[in-house]
């Protein structure tokens, strides 16, 4: 049972013990009225006086009126005086009765400052338990802002690094491609300078294929003096001739004869003057009587 109830039912136990009490008094009292002494007669003086007496007075004669109906001798009511016996039992009881009320007081008074002091205690504990939440909730927003802040940091970092990042990824890309294009165009300067050398190289090689040829060549009569045939000689790495044929030429059949025969005369033609310019097929124009 809580300290409230226990409290509240002390209260009621204590007020009808009073009540009780009360009622013992009272009804004590009433018993010792019912059973006092009874009071003695009262004795009333009185003169009669004859009506011829009054006559005689020369009083008229009246007729006596009726006498009044007795009335009831009226005794004064009230409880007996007690003995001294009784007046120590009620002060004895009187005591007593005050020392149980104050005894009750003084506990009632006690339970109430003991459910006041619970109460506080109670209110004390509820108001840290309160505050000791809110001190908690204020701790972990702290910690949650922490961590938002912490992780848009972060986020910020990242970003940053991936920025520079792409920036160096797109200084390497473009340093690379300007890498690379000054290569391709060194390449190609040194393509152009290969290929005008190799053209030059081939210009000569085909010169003197061609020398070769026109000073093994027996001219027939049906030549022309403005004589000019394109000849594609293929030949192997010796300089042997496998094949001859001839394309755009201004010459009869014995003309293109007489040159394929002065090709294979010829064999085998010198040789290129670098190896890495030999091709298989080597084409030039047999013209003998140009400058």
């Amino acid at each position: 049972m809580s300290e409230p109830a226990r409290d509240r039912w002390l209260s009621i136990g204590m007020s009808v013990l009073l009540h009780g009490t009360i009622i013992g008094l009272l009804g004590y009292g009433w018993w010792r009225y019912e059973h006092r002494p009874l009071p003695r007669s009262v004795s009333i003086d009185a003169t009669v006086v004859d009506a011829r007496t009054l006559k005689g007075l020369g009083v008229a004669h009246k007729p006596a009126p009726k006498p009044p109906p007795p009335q009831p001798v009226t005794v004064p009511q009230g409880p007996p005086m007690p003995t001294p016996q009784e007046l120590a039992l009620r002060q004895q009881a009187a005591k007593a009765e005050a020392a149980r009320v104050a005894a009750a007081q003084a506990e009632q008074k006690r339970l109430q400052q003991q459910h006041a002091e619970a109460q506080a205690q109670a209110t004390a504990k509820a108001e840290a338990k309160a505050q000791a939440k809110a001190r908690a909730e204020a701790r972990a927003r702290a910690k949650a802002r922490a961590r938002e802040l912490a992780k848009a940091r972060r986020k910020r970092e990242e970003e940053k690094k991936l920025a520079e990042e792409r920036k160096l990824a797109a200084e390497r890309a473009a340093k690379a491609r300007a890498e690379r294009i000054a290569q391709l165009r060194q390449a190609l300067q040194e393509d152009a300078q290969s290929n005008a050398h190799m053209r030059a190289a081939m210009a000569g090689w085909a010169s003197e294929v061609k020398q070769r040829v026109e000073a093994a060549w027996i001219k027939p009569p049906s030549a022309r003096s403005n004589l000019s045939c394109t000849v594609r000689v293929v030949l192997v790495p010796g300089g042997a001739v496998t094949n001859v044929s001839l394309g755009q030429c201004n010459g009869d059949e014995a003309v293109r004869e007489s040159i394929q025969a002065a090709v294979f005369r010829a064999s085998p033609l010198p040789p290129p003057p670098d190896p890495d310019l030999y091709h298989q097929q080597l084409d030039f124009v047999f013209a003998p009587n140009s400058p």
